[in-house]
């Protein structure tokens, strides 16, 4: 090397930036287990690029690199006739000694509702009271059968209550790019198992 280059300052360095479009998908893959029971809104998430970064066929970031998200928005399923449900969305990205800024869409999942399902349990239990009712007391044990049935079947519909939302380490969740980001393309490996630093955003 000329002694002269090797004298140039770093900060002349030309970096090649690839401007990378809104639409794209980004496929991750959890670190962390969320759960709807526990988790709250603004609460930070990690994970890791499970699909490489490519733009017209070129690997502009190569699996494994460190993502980071938030929650925004948790429901538990204790309330009675509620439904569990988790809201995410990613961040940031970091790509070598660098992390972006990036605007995703929301991945959400959630529970399926209870109301029907409650409805028809309570319903029918109210109708086999009914039945044994006035088998055994005529229409004044119509009416108490039906009371304690409907209140049989409300305990029936205790017991199906519907689980939170759980969404395990490992498990693979696709985002879209709702704004394009430009950064430094890398074609090195990344190290896994790290977690993005708070602190190097770009």
């Amino acid at each position: 090397m000329r002694p002269e280059l090797a004298d140039q300052p770093a900060a002349l360095v030309d970096f090649h930036f690839v401007r990378f479009p809104a639409g794209a998908a980004v496929v991750v893959r959890l670190i962390d287990m969320i759960d709807s029971a526990t988790a709250q809104i603004g609460d930070v998430f990690h994970a890791t690029l499970d699909a490489p970064i490519s733009l017209d066929g070129d690997v502009v970031v190569p699996p494994h690199y460190d993502v980071q998200g938030h929650v925004v928005n948790a429901q538990s399923s204790g309330k009675f006739a509620g439904q569990s449900l988790l809201v995410l969305q990613l961040d940031r990205i970091k790509v070598g000694d660098r992390s972006y800024n990036i605007q995703t869409d929301q991945f959400t999942e959630k529970s399926s509702a209870r109301g029907k399902n409650t409805a028809e349990k309570v319903g029918a239990g109210a109708v086999a009271g009914a039945i044994l009712g006035g088998i055994f007391g005529g229409g004044k044990g119509a009416a108490i059968g039906s009371a304690a049935g409907a209140g049989a079947g409300g305990g029936v519909q205790a017991a199906v209550k519907k689980p939170d939302v759980k969404l395990s380490s490992e498990k693979i969740l696709t985002f879209t790019l709702q704004a394009p980001v430009t950064l430094v393309p890398t074609t090195q490996p990344a190290r896994e198992g790290r977690k993005l630093d708070s602190n190097n955003s770009q």
